[in-house]
């Protein structure tokens, strides 16, 4: 089932300065914290290299499907890893403001099962794509460099520190061993009472 996300921001720069920066797809990784590298293999094909949860990394290529100056850009995963499809339109506000408006679809979840529970419990490719729009912005408006940009924590990083802070803490450890107890009772409940009993022992 396909993952939809949709995130827009204005931007205070001309719509011609806008679609140039983002048509040179390989400047996706310059704000985007999730991409490593995007290298075009063809007049309209792309290589990409992607992170995913849990450290997971992920390759595919990409077709340009769509692009249409100073309007809008969209492309297809072809093969690969993942499989994804992405639009952003960009809307002239004034002579010097534009709105840009992304919308990604996401087939496969980057890590498979494993990566699509670890999105729910770090931040979620929706927070972390309002993050690379607000970068994208500091970049066109001049207020961060790229490399000032990729020196940022990105959400997912921050949101699974503070995940992981509080699952080894002795309240986290309590409710996950706590929740642990519970399924593993109701488990041997469901059973009958035609089972043997069994021990568990928990070490930490």
């Amino acid at each position: 089932m396909a993952q939809r996300i949709d995130a827009s921001i204005e931007v205070e720069a001309p719509v011609a300065k806008v679609y140039d920066y983002w048509k040179t797809l390989e400047n996706l990784s310059h704000f985007m914290s999730n991409i490593e590298e995007v290298r075009p293999t063809g007049p309209d094909t792309t290589h990409w290299v992607v992170k995913g949860p849990l450290g997971y990394r992920a390759e595919f290529d990409a077709k340009t499907t769509q692009n249409e100056p100073n309007s809008a850009i969209a492309w297809n995963t072809e093969d690969g890893d993942v499989k994804t499809s992405g639009q952003v339109r960009f809307q002239e506000i004034s002579a010097n403001r534009t709105r840009v408006e992304v919308q990604m679809n996401y087939w496969d979840t980057p890590g498979g099962k494993l990566g699509e529970a670890a999105s729910r419990v770090t931040s979620g490719p929706k927070t972390i794509l309002v993050q690379d729009l607000k970068n994208f912005k500091d970049i066109m408006e001049g207020t961060a460099t790229p490399e000032e940009v990729q020196q940022r924590p990105s959400a997912a990083d921050i949101h699974s520190g503070a995940v992981a802070t509080f699952l080894t803490s002795g309240t986290g450890l309590l409710l996950v061993g706590g929740g642990l107890v519970l399924w593993l009772l109701l488990r041997r409940g469901g059973g009958g009472s035609s089972r043997k009993k069994s021990r568990i022992i928990f070490e930490f």
